[in-house]
C-alpha cells in the first residue's frame, strides 16, 4: 500500500514529488523479475519512441499500411493492396515470420509453435505440427524474422495480404510473382524506405496530435526523478529533427523547464541501437538547431546534444557503476537484451500490452480460477487414466494359474480374474468420458479467455500452457516491466522493487518449510 494512502486527494498531489503518491491502478502497477534498490539508481535513461513518446497505435498503423503498400505497388505489386482494411488485432508483438513458408507463427518459451496463420488462413493443428515438429525455432536468421517492436506490426499485417495474393491473385503482379521470402524482403524495404524518405514522420510531425497520446503526467514524472537526485539521459534511434518535434509537444515549457532538453543530463539521437551497445561509433555534437558543430568526440559530454556514439563512451561520462544505471525502453531486443547483455545496465520495459492483458485479467478472472481449477482435474484424470490403462494390460496378461499359484482358489480364480478385469473396464471408460468432457469444457473456456486477449493469438505474454516467446525474454532480459514511463510516479525514487520467489518444482513453498 501506498505511503499515502488514506491521505487527503490534495495533500497526496503536494506529495507527489517524494514519490508518496496514491496507491497505482492494477493496470498501471509496475512488475519485478529482480530485485532492484531504486536508491541505489544513480542515472536513468529513457528511449524515445514507444517509452516517453505513446503513439496512437492505431493512426499510425494506418499511415505506416498505406505508406508500406504505395512503395510496394512502385514496385509492381498488386494494386488491389490499397483496397486493404487492416484488422489492428491481427498483428501483435511477439510473433515470428517464417520467411520460407510464408507463415506467421507464434511460440512458447520452449520454442514449441502454438499457434500459426499462413497469410490470413490459420493453419489447423495436424498441418501446424508436421511443418513445426522441432522446437527451438527462428535461429536461422536468414529465415526467420522476430516481430518484437510495435513499429513491426504494420509489416506483419502487410505481408500477410501479400501472401494471399501470392497463392490467390499470381497474374495481379506487375512480374512473376516473388517467393514468400523475397515478398517479405520487399515488405521491409518499402516500410524502411517509407520511414526515411519522410512518408511517415513528415505526417506525423504535421499532424502530433493524431499520432500521439499525450501524458500530462510525463513532465511531472521526469521532474520527479530530479527531484530524487538522480539524473537522466534520452538515448533514442529516432533524429534530433524529429525528436524535437516530438518531444516539445510531449514535454511543454514550464516554470521548471525552458523547454524538452531541459530533463536530460545527456541527449543522444540516431543512435543506432543495437549496435550502440556493441560498436564503437563516435559522438558528434548538435546545435539546438541540429546542426552539426566541432569534431567527433569519444565521450559526450553533459548538457549537450549528440548523434551516434557508443554506450563505453556514455558509460565513462555517466560517472557511475554500470549496475547504478537504470535503462527504460520499449524493445526486448534492441534496448533491453542489448543493454542487459552488452553494459550491465538494469532494465525497465514499457509494454503496452500490460494495461490490457491485466484489464482481461480482472473481467475474466473467474474464467480463469475455472481454467486453472479444470487445468489440475485434468492432469489428475490423465494421471488415472494412464494408470489404469497399464493396470489393464498387466490383468490382460496373468491367468488363473497366476492367481491359484498365489493361493487363490481354484474355484475362484478365473471369476476373481475376469471381476478386476471388468471392474477396470468400468473405471477406464468412465475416466474417459469424463476426461473428453473436462477437455472439452477446458478449450472452450480458453478459446473464451484468448479471443478476450486477441482473437488470433490471445495473450502477448502467454502460449499454450507456457509463458510465451515474448513472456519468457521479458522475464529473462527486464529487471522491470510495466505498461508506461508515468507508472513510476506511484512509486517512491527510494524503493525496493522484491522480485517473487521461483524454485525448482521439486521445491516446498517456502511457507511451508
Amino acid at each position: 500500500m501506498s505511503a499515502a494512502s488514506g491521505l487527503p486527494r490534495a495533500l497526496a498531489d503536494i506529495l507527489a514529488d517524494t514519490g508518496l503518491e496514491v496507491e497505482a491502478p492494477e493496470t498501471r502497477r509496475i512488475f519485478t523479475n529482480r530485485d532492484l534498490a531504486f536508491e541505489q539508481i544513480a542515472v536513468i535513461g529513457f528511449d524515445m519512441d514507444y517509452t516517453l513518446a505513446v503513439y496512437n497505435q492505431a493512426e499510425l498503423e494506418a499511415l505506416s499500411i498505406e505508406s508500406t503498400i504505395a512503395k510496394l505497388i512502385e514496385r509492381g505489386y498488386p494494386k488491389s493492396l490499397q483496397r486493404l482494411s487492416a484488422d489492428p488485432s491481427f498483428a501483435v508483438r511477439g510473433l515470428m515470420v517464417d520467411k520460407k513458408l510464408g507463415n506467421i507463427i507464434k511460440m512458447d518459451r520452449h520454442g514449441y509453435v502454438g499457434r500459426a496463420f499462413h497469410g490470413r488462413r490459420k493453419l489447423p493443428r495436424s498441418e501446424r505440427k508436421n511443418l513445426y515438429r522441432a522446437q527451438r525455432l527462428g535461429r536461422e536468421r536468414a529465415r526467420f524474422a522476430q516481430v518484437d517492436t510495435l513499429f513491426a506490426l504494420p509489416e506483419v499485417t502487410v505481408y500477410a495480404e501479400v501472401i494471399e495474393r501470392i497463392d490467390h491473385e499470381p497474374e495481379s503482379f506487375r512480374d512473376a510473382p516473388p517467393s514468400y521470402a523475397e515478398a517479405f524482403e520487399a515488405v521491409r524495404a518499402s516500410i524502411d524506405e517509407a520511414h526515411r524518405d519522410g512518408s511517415i514522420k513528415d505526417r506525423i510531425k504535421a499532424d502530433l496530435d493524431r499520432y500521439f497520446v499525450v501524458d500530462p503526467k510525463l513532465g511531472a514524472t521526469l521532474h520527479k526523478f530530479r527531484a530524487a537526485g538522480k539524473r537522466l539521459f534520452l538515448l533514442t534511434n529516432s533524429f534530433y529533427p524529429y525528436t524535437d518535434a516530438v518531444l516539445s509537444r510531449l514535454l511543454p515549457k514550464t516554470e521548471r523547464y525552458g523547454c524538452w532538453r531541459d530533463y536530460f543530463d545527456w541527449i543522444i539521437v540516431g543512435s543506432m541501437k543495437p549496435g550502440f551497445f556493441t560498436e564503437q561509433r563516435p559522438f558528434q555534437e548538435l546545435t539546438v538547431e541540429g546542426e552539426y558543430v566541432g569534431a567527433p568526440v569519444h565521450e559526450p559530454e553533459r548538457g549537450k546534444i549528440y548523434e551516434g556514439g557508443n554506450q563505453s563512451g556514455l558509460q565513462v561520462a555517466l560517472g557511475v557503476h554500470a549496475d547504478q544505471v537504470l535503462y527504460v525502453g520499449d524493445h526486448i531486443y534492441g534496448d533491453i537484451v542489448r543493454s542487459k547483455k552488452s553494459s550491465g545496465w538494469r532494465t525497465a520495459l514499457i509494454v503496452e500490452d500490460l494495461e490490457h492483458d491485466l484489464e482481461v485479467q480482472r473481467a475474466r478472472r473467474y474464467v480463469l480460477e475455472e481454467i486453472e481449477s479444470l487445468t489440475r482435474l485434468r492432469i489428475k484424470l490423465t494421471d488415472e487414466i494412464t494408470a489404469h490403462r497399464y493396470l489393464a494390460s498387466v490383468l490382460a496378461r496373468r491367468t488363473t494359474g497366476d492367481l491359484v499359484e498365489a493361493g487363490v482358489d481354484p474355484s475362484r480364480a478365473n471369476a476373481m480374474l475376469e471381476d478386476a478385469r471388468a471392474q477396470i473396464r468400468r473405471r477406464f471408460d468412465w475416466l474417459r468420458k469424463y476426461e473428453a468432457e473436462t477437455a472439452d469444457t477446458l478449450e472452450r473456456r480458453i478459446d473464451e479467455i484468448n479471443a478476450a486477449f486477441n482473437p488470433y493469438w490471445g495473450s502477448v505474454f502467454t502460449a499454450r500452457h507456457n509463458a510465451s516467446q515474448f513472456g519468457a525474454q521479458v522475464e529473462l532480459y527486464a529487471c522491470l516491466y510495466t505498461s508506461r514511463v508515468t507508472n513510476f510516479r506511484y512509486v517512491s525514487p527510494v524503493k525496493y522493487f522484491h522480485s517473487p520467489a521461483h524454485w525448482l518444482p521439486h521445491w516446498k513453498r517456502i511457507d511451508s518449510l
